[in-house]
């Protein structure tokens, strides 16, 4: 069955059976889900079982911790390139660390989540502004905000074309826009197919490699400056997990018994989980050699892409 490409209208044949079924644009190169949940059930995935009510973590307190680590290294990379101080809009701010951080700082900062257990705990224990909604449904004056952020959320949106057009609208001239997202040019997606790792049935929606990513920030009006295939927080894990998800059974085992819900709680109760554990120790290091040699190769498992609002652009409206 061909579907519709939902970012250009070319032809979508499949190329995944699945679950879940995967189709590749024929026009624009694109992969998507082929079956997109519906609005009310992607809002309600985003609650208290992916993020805890009252201090909207994800993962039990060591691995917390880790990541909270790993948001002073995105500061830092973006003040190199607006060293501000100015206004930062974070689009699926998760619970604020990153706009904490920038607001002591100094600067004006904005997030937005669509889970209202992440908005909550990021305004309480954060003291920083959260919008709960999707942005393009939310009003906000153009041309007012320095730098527009998208840290792995652009996978998870029905539509990001409508996404990057409207963060186009927000920035000033000059300002800068940061995405990142898991890159399905990677080998492993050829290896493992829907086993990979940051396929993550039913939160990933999009598929990007850094041709369709590039094509797709033309075609809303941005210019490409710089990118970065490696992510300290994300690239060397992903390889890890993708290793051990050459294993049989349940694919990203480990990962999800990280998570601070029940499931996660019933993995870590399991003895397998910590076989791919005790596994995983052995393996750390060469995950960690193949997600550095990986991108200076073919390609990474991340994209981090930096981009300005093109002077002269035939932009997606």
């Amino acid at each position: 069955m061909t579907c519709v490409c939902r970012l250009c209208g070319g032809a979508a044949p499949l190329v995944l059976a699945g679950p879940p079924a995967i189709v590749r644009c024929s026009s624009c190169g694109t992969m998507a889900v082929r079956d997109i949940p519906e609005p009310a059930a992607r809002e309600a995935a985003y609650q208290e079982d992916y993020y805890r009510e009252g201090t909207g973590e994800r993962f039990i307190r060591p691995f917390e911790d880790a990541a909270v680590l790993f948001k002073e290294q995105r500061v830092r990379a973006i003040l190199r390139r607006a060293p501000g101080p100015g206004a930062i809009l974070d689009v699926g701010c998760g619970g604020g660390e990153l706009l904490r951080r920038f607001a002591g700082r100094g600067w004006t900062v904005l997030g937005t989540q669509l889970s209202r257990t992440a908005a909550d705990a990021a305004r309480r224990l954060h003291d920083v502004e959260v919008l709960a909604g999707d942005l393009p449904e939310l009003v906000l004056p153009a041309a007012s905000f320095d730098v527009v952020t998208f840290f792995h959320v652009l996978e998870h949106v029905e539509r990001p074309d409508a996404q990057l057009a409207e963060a186009r609208r927000l920035l000033r001239t000059g300002g800068l826009l940061v995405v990142e997202v898991p890159d399905f040019g990677d080998p492993f997606f050829r290896l493992l197919g829907t086993r990979h790792f940051c396929v993550d049935p039913p939160n990933h929606l999009w598929f990007f490699t850094e041709e369709t990513l590039r094509n797709l920030l033309s075609r809303c009006g941005f210019e490409v400056t710089g990118l970065s295939r490696f992510s300290p927080e994300y690239s060397p894990y992903s390889q890890l997990q993708n290793l051990l998800n050459i294993l049989p059974g349940e694919p990203s085992r480990l990962y999800r018994a990280m998570m601070g819900n029940e499931k996660g709680g019933r993995l870590r109760r399991e003895t397998a989980t910590w076989g791919h554990a005790l596994l995983g120790i052995l393996l750390a290091v060469p995950a960690l050699l193949l997600s550095i040699v990986f991108p200076a190769v073919v390609a990474g498992n991340t994209l981090r892409v930096y981009a300005r609002p093109a002077r002269s652009s035939g932009a997606i409206q």
